[in-house]
């Protein structure tokens, strides 16, 4: 009988060793159900100087939509607290603006690149005195730029950053959209409109149109920012902060402040089919969550499972220190379906900010 060779048993043992792992990838290869899923991102507002450990400013509820409704991941990004949090799928990037509180002077832009697991890595950190009151950012795709609201104050308006998948801390804004007499919170945009909305009595939604195509002055890339028309909403809603536009449902919800002491104080509104208003002078909810059940005090942010097959409305709440999941068709005074109490965590307990990434298909 000839003798086999070693080198034989070694090519051997390499084969049956690929061939389990091939077989392994097959089998552990999710289907497209088992792809669809849902990741909420919470931004906190908590930075103590020389903390350690340092507080945290991400943390993460994976998936958003299970019977398990708890965190289970975080992150430390190189803001001194967190601001407002918005996810951009086409970019793979979270984007979290600095609380930037009195005495800190932080204002930075954390870029946060995503990892197949959802993991994050800090990638870049863009600065500019122009971002000191940040209250909102929403892509827009065609034009590769970010839009970032700031606020109130005398730098009160839009800035436009470019490519910000790649900012760093050299990147300044190429177009600064003033007006200082805006009070605004949150970001939106669809269809060349960009939706903010108006914190100042009588509360309604600011409308920019055609916003990507403002002249700016060529010497300080300074320009006009005037709002095209307010939708002003019926009962003369205040303290609007935080709203979602689901362009899938053709939803938009806001968050609206309550007397900052009081359970069920806060509102939730609901516009169905909001399309159809955005030339209106007023606009009336179709649906509004309040009251003692809902546990709403300071609402300051909501963001929708835009999936088809999304059922879920989530709400960040400054003053209750809670996250609570709701569903988008909810009314009136309802109990959340899912809560987070965030008043005992440790390092990092004021949620301010919330942003989902859902997939339907790809991880």
């Amino acid at each position: 009988m000839a003798k086999i060779s070693p080198i034989y048993y070694v090519f051997a043992m390499l084969a049956l060793i690929l061939g389990f792992y091939a077989c392994e990838r097959d089998d552990a290869e999710p289907n497209l159900e088992m792809r669809k899923f849902t990741r909420l991102y919470v931004s906190f507002e908590e930075h103590r100087l020389n903390k350690q450990p340092p507080d945290t400013n991400v943390r993460i509820i994976y998936p958003a939509d299970s019977s398990v409704f708890v965190f289970n991941g975080r992150h430390r990004s190189e803001i001194q607290g967190g601001g407002p949090i918005y996810f951009e799928p086409q970019l793979n990037v979270l984007f979290q603006a600095s609380v930037n509180r009195a005495g800190s002077n932080d204002t930075s832009i954390a870029v946060l690149s995503m990892g197949s697991t959802g993991s994050l890595n800090n990638s870049g950190l863009p600065k500019s005195r122009y971002y000191n009151s940040v209250r909102g950012m929403v892509f827009h795709r065609r034009a590769n730029v970010l839009y970032i609201v700031n606020g109130a104050g005398p730098d009160a308006g839009v800035y436009v950053m470019e490519r910000p998948r790649y900012a760093n801390r050299e990147t300044q804004p190429v177009k600064k959209l003033r007006n200082s007499s805006l009070a605004m919170w949150g970001a939106a945009y669809q269809n060349e409109r960009l939706f903010t909305s108006k914190t100042s009595a009588p509360g309604g939604i600011y409308v920019f149109e055609d916003i990507a195509n403002v002249v700016v002055n060529d010497r300080d890339s300074v320009g006009p920012l005037d709002p095209t028309r307010i939708l002003l909403i019926e009962g003369a809603a205040n303290n609007l902060r935080g709203l979602f536009y689901d362009t899938v449902k053709n939803v938009l919800a806001v968050s609206q402040l309550g007397d900052g002491t009081t359970p069920g104080s806060g509102r939730i509104l609901i516009f169905e089919n909001f399309s159809e208003q955005v030339e209106e002078e007023t606009i009336t909810p179709t649906r509004v969550i309040t009251g003692a059940n809902t546990g709403l005090i300071s609402p300051v942010d909501v963001v929708i499972d835009t999936r088809e097959t999304g059922v879920y409305l989530y709400v960040a709440d400054r003053e209750a220190r809670k996250i609570s999941r709701f569903k988008y068709t909810d009314d009136g005074n309802i109990a959340p379906d899912k809560v987070i109490d965030t008043s005992e965590l440790k390092d990092g307990r004021t949620p301010v900010s919330i942003t989902l990434d859902t997939r339907e298909h790809e991880l």
